[in-house]
């Protein structure tokens, strides 16, 4: 009686052995798993990261272009097409409509105006990008300033 007990306890430590191994290698599976999609989320804002220059660049062009210009309207169109490939895979610009947030914002200048009230944002310099819930690239700002 005392060998089959013996043996009873070895199958239930092998048992419960084999059990916790499993429950590691699932943990372990579903670990990868998870930084496989961090790894390919990082490498995707990387990239979003170095294309969003090109947008800036539109915008400074046709603010120096005659937009009703055929040639033009089919440039607005190619970035129109860029901005929403970008947005499809997750890339929001971030607001400038609102008050300055280092968050948010780089303020690359500040203007003192008795009209507007501090911190509001002037003037967009260069857009800043979120990806997912993330800012990967703040918005270049001027910011209004008190006296």
């Amino acid at each position: 009686m005392r060998k089959i007990a013996k043996q009873d306890e070895q199958i239930k430590e092998l048992k419960e052995g084999w059990q916790r191994c499993q429950a590691d290698f699932e943990n372990y599976k579903k670990r990868t798993e998870s930084q496989k999609f961090e790894m390919v989320d990082l490498a995707k804002a990387d990239f979003m990261t170095k294309i969003t220059p090109v947008l800036d660049n539109f915008r400074r062009a046709f603010e120096h272009l005659d937009i009703n210009d055929p040639k033009i309207v089919g440039l607005k169109l190619i970035e129109k097409q860029l901005e929403e490939i970008l947005a499809t895979e997750g890339l929001t610009r971030v607001d400038t409509t609102c008050k300055f947030d280092p968050n948010l914002h780089e303020a690359i200048s500040y203007e003192v105006n008795k009209k507007i009230p501090t911190d509001t944002i002037i003037a967009e310099l260069e857009s800043g990008w979120e990806y997912g819930n993330k800012v990967i690239k703040p918005a270049k700002v001027r910011v209004s300033k008190g006296q």
